[in-house]
Protein backbone atom coordinates (compact mmCIF):
# COMPACT_ATOMS: atom_id res chain seq x y z
CA UNK A 1 0.00 0.00 0.00
CA UNK A 2 1.43 3.73 -0.69
CA UNK A 3 -0.40 6.17 0.58
CA UNK A 4 1.39 10.22 1.40
CA UNK A 5 2.17 10.88 4.78
CA UNK A 6 3.71 14.03 6.46
CA UNK A 7 7.78 14.07 7.50
CA UNK A 8 7.10 13.38 10.89
CA UNK A 9 5.39 10.33 10.21
CA UNK A 10 8.02 9.27 7.66
CA UNK A 11 10.58 9.93 9.92
CA UNK A 12 8.90 7.76 12.71
CA UNK A 13 8.29 4.85 10.56
CA UNK A 14 11.90 5.23 9.24
CA UNK A 15 13.57 4.96 12.51
CA UNK A 16 11.73 1.39 13.37
CA UNK A 17 13.21 -0.22 9.39
CA UNK A 18 16.62 0.09 10.93
CA UNK A 19 18.18 -2.93 9.64
CA UNK A 20 15.12 -4.00 7.50
CA UNK A 21 16.14 -1.49 4.51
CA UNK A 22 16.15 -2.77 0.73
CA UNK A 23 19.39 -0.56 -0.66
CA UNK A 24 19.22 -0.22 -4.74
CA UNK A 25 19.91 2.52 -7.08
CA UNK A 26 16.97 2.81 -9.87
CA UNK A 27 17.23 3.87 -13.71
CA UNK A 28 14.48 4.79 -15.40
CA UNK A 29 14.58 4.12 -19.05
CA UNK A 30 11.75 5.12 -21.47
CA UNK A 31 10.78 3.07 -23.94
CA UNK A 32 8.32 2.42 -26.80
CA UNK A 33 5.58 4.53 -24.74
CA UNK A 34 6.45 1.81 -21.73
CA UNK A 35 8.52 3.32 -18.51
CA UNK A 36 11.29 0.23 -17.30
CA UNK A 37 12.24 0.86 -13.99
CA UNK A 38 15.44 -1.34 -13.59
CA UNK A 39 16.31 -1.49 -9.67
CA UNK A 40 20.35 -2.22 -8.89
CA UNK A 41 20.44 -3.47 -5.44
CA UNK A 42 23.81 -2.44 -3.68
CA UNK A 43 24.04 -4.66 -0.80
CA UNK A 44 23.13 -7.80 -2.89
CA UNK A 45 24.21 -9.28 -6.78
CA UNK A 46 20.46 -8.75 -8.06
CA UNK A 47 19.32 -6.61 -10.98
CA UNK A 48 15.60 -5.82 -11.41
CA UNK A 49 13.18 -4.91 -14.40
CA UNK A 50 9.71 -3.69 -13.91
CA UNK A 51 7.01 -2.03 -16.18
CA UNK A 52 3.62 -0.88 -15.21
CA UNK A 53 0.59 -2.72 -17.26
CA UNK A 54 -2.90 -1.13 -17.63
CA UNK A 55 -4.30 -4.72 -16.63
CA UNK A 56 -2.74 -8.20 -15.30
CA UNK A 57 -2.95 -10.16 -18.66
CA UNK A 58 -1.37 -7.16 -21.12
CA UNK A 59 1.22 -9.12 -22.62
CA UNK A 60 4.98 -7.29 -22.31
CA UNK A 61 7.79 -7.97 -25.30
CA UNK A 62 10.81 -7.05 -23.63
CA UNK A 63 12.88 -4.27 -25.21
CA UNK A 64 15.76 -5.37 -27.86
CA UNK A 65 18.09 -3.44 -25.37
CA UNK A 66 17.17 -5.92 -22.16
CA UNK A 67 16.70 -9.16 -23.52
CA UNK A 68 20.61 -10.35 -23.24
CA UNK A 69 19.89 -9.34 -19.45
CA UNK A 70 16.75 -11.39 -18.25
CA UNK A 71 17.06 -14.32 -17.09
CA UNK A 72 13.39 -14.87 -16.15
CA UNK A 73 10.36 -13.78 -15.25
CA UNK A 74 9.92 -13.17 -11.57
CA UNK A 75 6.07 -11.37 -11.18
CA UNK A 76 5.06 -14.22 -9.45
CA UNK A 77 7.45 -15.13 -6.99
CA UNK A 78 7.16 -13.58 -3.44
CA UNK A 79 10.61 -13.97 -2.95
CA UNK A 80 11.52 -10.89 -5.09
CA UNK A 81 8.77 -8.21 -3.49
CA UNK A 82 10.90 -5.59 -1.11
CA UNK A 83 8.94 -7.03 2.27
CA UNK A 84 10.89 -10.41 1.66
CA UNK A 85 14.23 -8.88 0.30
CA UNK A 86 14.19 -6.38 3.38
Amino acid sequence: IEEETTAAIGEALWALTEGRRVVKRRYVVADGGRRWEIDEFTDRLLHLAEVELAAADEVVELPAWLVPYVVRDVTDEDQYTNLVLS
